[in-house]
């Protein structure tokens, strides 16, 4: 990319005239109000806010994690982990309008140790197994517009299919988003926005979209990373220099998805979903621009379990203990052709 390219891309991040600071008081609230959000059956999300570029470039991601044994209230054991592998890219098309695409495969596995439940029994236990291995689909083709220097809209149309290995129905749920991201400052930039999403075997839910990116100081950042689809989660990130830094984080992870057609009749072919708040420490490692190692761990809490039938109706719902987890990430960019047709705005 050219020198002039890389000088009127950063512009649209750079502010103009004094700079005003915002109430640190008021960001605690928005933070306060963010938290508060997670036990509410993830009626919102949390996205990463990143800057727009000018040039076309990609990354690809993988990442692991592992919760360790917990008990639902009604005596049943469970542990699960999970891999994913995720890629997308993104890149101008004219001087305002940016376009991408992304997509992930995520591989969960859950292993069950139950009470002794007679089979058959639907009510305060499981009765066997409720599932096994669960892989989703996620495809995301999204767009930006700028508006002047400051103000980007941004809108996505996700699509996920999530479903119990061998199930054979219908797995997926789509939606549409928007949300409209703000440069406050040099140090501040906030988003927000609405999605609505379709359900598995329920009423389609409208929830609304945040993103944030402050700059506290040099060594102190506060940011909310996650994705399109319901979730996230808000981090507080500390170091010495951009390429290592301690975080603290808490979010909302929830995952839906299709069951198979074996087992008893009540639950084949139904709905099985897990939910949790995940409160985790980590440490973040830059290896080379804009390559990323991260290790954290943490508790789960809040957590619980729900199967239905192929309608909707609930057969099991319990709320289970905390539950200590570990994990990683690893993040590469890679660049691909520019187009030679596209600048930046002015």
């Amino acid at each position: 990319m050219s020198q002039r390219k890389r000088g009127r891309a950063i512009s649209f991040y750079t502010a103009t005239g004094s700079e005003r600071r915002p109430s640190g008081l008021a960001l605690a609230a928005l933070l306060g109000i963010i938290l508060a959000a997670a036990p509410g059956h993830a009626q919102f999300s949390m996205l990463e806010d990143t800057s727009p570029s000018f040039e076309w470039r990609g990354r690809l991601a993988t990442s692991y994690r592992n919760e360790f044994s917990t008990k639902s209230d009604a005596g049943d054991e469970f542990d699960a982990w999970w891999a994913d592998v995720e890629g997308g890219f993104e890149g101008p098309i004219n001087q305002s309008i940016l376009v991408g695409f992304q997509g992930r495969y995520r591989h969960a596995h859950y292993d069950f140790d139950l009470d002794g439940t007679p089979p058959g029994t639907w009510g305060t236990a499981l009765p066997r197994d409720p599932w096994n291995t669960v892989n989703s689909l996620d495809f995301l083709p999204n767009a930006t517009v700028l508006v002047g220097s400051r103000v980007a809209i941004i809108a996505a149309v996700p699509i996920r299919w999530a479903a119990e290995t061998g199930s054979d129905r219908n797995g997926f749920a789509a939606g549409a988003s928007a949300l409209v991201r703000w440069q406050v400052s040099d140090s501040l930039s906030l988003g927000a926005g609405i999605g609505v999403t379709s359900q598995l075997e329920g009423d389609a839910e409208t929830f609304p979209l945040i993103s944030l990116r402050w700059r506290i100081s040099e060594s102190l950042t506060l940011m909310t990373e996650g994705g399109w689809f319901q979730g996230g989660r808000t981090a507080l990130l500390w170091g010495p220099n951009p390429a290592i830094r301690l975080s603290l984080s808490a979010g909302y992870e929830r995952t839906r998805f299709r069951l198979d057609d074996n087992g008893n009749a009540a639950d084949r072919n139904g709905i099985g979903e897990i939910t949790t708040i995940p409160i985790e420490i980590g440490l973040r490692l830059q290896l080379i621009p804009e390559a990323i190692l991260e290790v954290h761990a943490g508790l789960g809490v809040e957590g619980r379990l729900r199967v239905e039938t192929d309608s909707g109706r609930k057969l099991y719902d319990q709320s289970y203990d905390p539950a200590p987890r570990v994990g990683f990430s690893l993040t590469f960019p890679f660049g691909l052709p520019e187009k030679t047709d596209a600048d930046p705005p002015s």
